[in-house]
């Protein structure tokens, strides 16, 4: 049992909120903390006689390391090897394997300092030394950390959870207004030359991306009607560019804002629903501020 319930929680959705600026921020906090740390605990005679600095260059040099070492762990190499779909996807566990991460580098990265700037007549003992370093960081560095993430992620939640409490409201009002509204049929040429779509604007819900094909899904007389059609839903967004009410909230779909029956979730986990549908659309995070602009700009 206690183990299903770690497992949930691991699994849990959190927001990938490592950037540029809050990366600076973990990093400057941090390499001050470590410099502050050293400069408290080494002895100034312990310093002079195992290593080749002074003990304040010592300290400052933690620090800077402390400070490049942050930026690598959880910015430059997300940047690098972190694909759009795993930040989309991004849980709790996750978060805890890349702070875990991130004490490994630190730990490494002061380390190897520590054993570049030793004096080699020095007579310590340096298996001992390079546990007591680890030690420190993950014990001593942890703290402010996890207290960093932890105030992002709540005033992150609070902010979105209050917008979107507010929006989803004025979401309500706009779709009821609308629902008297009749709009035009398109017709666009699919990859296939036998078949074309004929789009009526009054019943299409929205359209899933399956490779190659694309499923339109629309209102039908008693349930939603879903029917494929070679299309990709590339050159169905470019088909379609002209309408306003029409975008993509997600890589893998497109949607007629018009008939959104309702919404639920926040700017990290936002859903879009459709009336008989029991699929529900997930709004990207980068694409979350772009349909609200869609929303904002219909006209009644």
């Amino acid at each position: 049992m206690i183990r299903n319930y770690i497992t949930q929680t691991l699994n849990k959705p959190y927001p990938f909120l490592f950037s540029l600026k809050k990366n600076l921020i973990i990093a400057i906090v941090l390499g001050l903390l470590i410099f502050i740390i050293n400069l408290l605990a080494i002895d100034e005679s312990y310093a002079q006689n195992s290593f080749v600095l002074s003990k304040l260059l010592i300290c400052i040099l933690a620090g800077l390391v402390t400070f490049f070492s942050v930026l690598f762990a959880v910015d430059i190499i997300p940047r690098i090897f972190f694909k759009p779909d795993l930040k989309e996807n991004w849980t709790i566990g996750k978060e805890c394997f890349i702070i875990i991460f991130l004490f490994i580098i630190i730990a490494i990265s002061n380390n190897s300092m520590s054993l570049a700037i030793i004096k080699e007549q020095a007579s310590f003992n340096i298996l001992s030394h390079i546990l007591n370093v680890s030690f420190y960081v993950f014990v001593i560095g942890s703290i402010p950390t996890m207290l960093i993430i932890w105030l992002n992620y709540t005033i992150l939640l609070k902010e979105n959870l209050k917008e979107i409490s507010f929006y989803n409201k004025q979401l309500v009002s706009r779709v009821t207004q609308e629902k008297n509204t009749t709009y035009n049929r398109i017709t666009i040429q699919t990859n296939n030359k036998k078949e074309v779509l004929q789009l009526d604007f009054n019943t299409f819900l929205f359209a899933k991306s399956e490779g190659n094909y694309t499923d339109i899904f629309t209102k039908g007389i008693e349930k939603y009607d879903c029917k494929p059609y070679r299309l990709t839903i590339q050159n169905l967004e470019e088909a379609l560019a002209e309408y306003t009410f029409i975008i993509r909230p997600h890589r893998s779909y497109v949607i007629n804002i018009k008939n959104i029956s309702a919404t639920s979730g926040n700017a990290r986990n936002y859903r879009i629903h459709f009336d008989e549908v029991s699929e529900e659309v997930p709004v990207s995070r980068d694409k979350f501020k772009t349909f609200k602009e869609a929303f904002n700009i219909i006209k009644v």
